[in-house]
C-alpha cells in the first residue's frame, strides 16, 4: 500500500495548525493511515494539544 499526503491535505493541516514545536525536531504530528473495506482512513494528531484533524476523502 502507498501511503501520502497530497498537497491539498499539506495546506488543509497548515490551516488547521496553531501550535508550536516544544523540542529541537520541530516535530509535533502523528500521522494514521487505516486502511479499511471502504477505503482509506487518513488522521493526523498533534502531539502537543492532541487535537486530530481526519483528512479522509469522500466520506
Amino acid at each position: 500500500m502507498l501511503f501520502e499526503i497530497t498537497e491539498e491535505m499539506k495546506q488543509k493541516i497548515r490551516e488547521w495548525d496553531s501550535c508550536k514545536p516544544i523540542d529541537v525536531t520541530g516535530a509535533k504530528f502523528s500521522y494514521v493511515f487505516t486502511p479499511t473495506s471502504l477505503g482509506l482512513v487518513i488522521d493526523v494528531q498533534c502531539d502537543i494539544c492532541k487535537r486530530e484533524l481526519n483528512l479522509t476523502e469522500d466520506w
